[in-house]
């Protein structure tokens, strides 16, 4: 198989999230090719996951087919293949498919294939995954530059909303601004120390959008942002450190104008050691949390992720030939 005009020809299909079902059906028909039982599991509306091979096998290649938008079309020079999707993921994808093809050829068939959806939003094909696919090993696919990654932060999402009371703004005594009491208490999350790992390093924050207000002459009645805590360690004792940002400082309770929503809570997850790899850590977030059920997870891929998710998205041709490489290695050492 050549994995290379795989890529070319998955990077060609349009697959931004909500859309998969163009990679799906494309690779539903490549697993049949290897000689594959193939089994797809509607996840949500006109959306599934595909799962190949035999029940609970030794290992498992794991990857998402939904990209980030915009669409990007396929280019490529001498050196690199160029699109959405190129390193994230359906360069990586390819890689896949030719290994198992190796793997088959030497003999080894203790293996199957796990490809879900949403990943770039929701999660909610690792999800539903993670309820019914168990295996020895897990090999999750992202970018890694062909390196077994140890390890990567976690994420807690929140909204925060804060109510004030308009006023004129000439008169400002008469209300409350909802503006400049987020502001206060954006602040005040901004200097919060949210933890530190050995592996990881610190936690970051970002505050990735604000929204509210009328006019410049009128005392904001309701305002609201979105906080993103890439997480290091203990994520429930992460929650408690953001909550207690939003204390009133006159009452020294819980203010009442400010509601605070967690939208996403995603656990720094342990992966696996392989001998004989490169090692490295990585910040980005990926499937692996929502599918620690499955199996022993193992983080690894051609490309960068610097790559990902730019205008520019690119593979280079070499890196994706030395992850076929990798996995049939792998595939060799987790399947005997």
């Amino acid at each position: 198989m050549d994995h290379h005009q795989v890529a070319r020809e998955l990077i060609e299909l349009e697959s931004i999230t909500g859309n998969e079902e163009p990679v799906v059906a494309y690779l539903e028909k490549r697993l049949g090719e290897l000689g594959l039982d193939v089994r797809s599991e509607e996840v949500a509306p006109c959306r599934r996951n595909l799962v190949a091979g035999p029940e609970n096998p030794a290992l498992i290649f794991c990857t998402h087919t939904d990209t980030v938008p915009p669409y990007v079309p396929l280019s490529e020079d001498e050196e690199f293949i160029y699109g959405r999707g190129a390193c994230d993921t359906k360069g990586i994808t390819a890689c896949f498919l030719a290994a198992g093809e190796r793997l088959l050829a030497e003999g080894l068939d203790d293996f199957g294939y796990l490809f879900v959806v949403g990943e770039e939003i929701d999660n909610v094909g690792a999800i539903a995954a993670n309820r019914s696919v168990r295996c020895g090993h897990l090999v999750v696919g992202e970018p890694t530059e062909n390196r077994i990654a140890l390890g990567h932060k976690g994420a807690l999402g929140a909204r925060v909303r804060v109510e004030g009371r308009a006023c004129h703004s000439a008169y400002p005594e008469e209300g409350d601004s909802a503006i400049h009491r987020l502001l206060g208490y954006l602040q005040r999350v901004l200097r919060t120390d949210f933890g530190n790992s050995e592996l990881l390093g610190a936690a970051t924050v970002n505050i990735g959008g604000i929204e509210g207000g009328v006019a410049h002459n009128v005392l904001a009645p309701s305002a609201s942002a979105e906080v993103m805590i890439r997480v290091v360690g203990d994520i429930a004792e992460v929650e408690r450190r953001l909550l207690e940002c939003f204390i009133d400082p006159d009452t020294a309770e819980a203010d009442e104008r400010v509601g605070v929503e967690v939208t996403l809570r995603m656990e720094s997850p342990s992966f696996e050691r392989l001998e004989g790899f490169e090692e490295t850590v990585v910040f980005y977030g990926t499937d692996a949390p929502f599918l620690s059920d499955v199996g022993k997870l193992v983080l690894f891929g051609p490309g960068s992720i610097v790559d990902a998710h730019t205008e520019g998205e690119k593979i280079s041709k070499a890196a994706m030939d030395e992850g076929v490489e990798s996995y049939v290695r792998m595939g060799r050492m987790l399947i005997g």
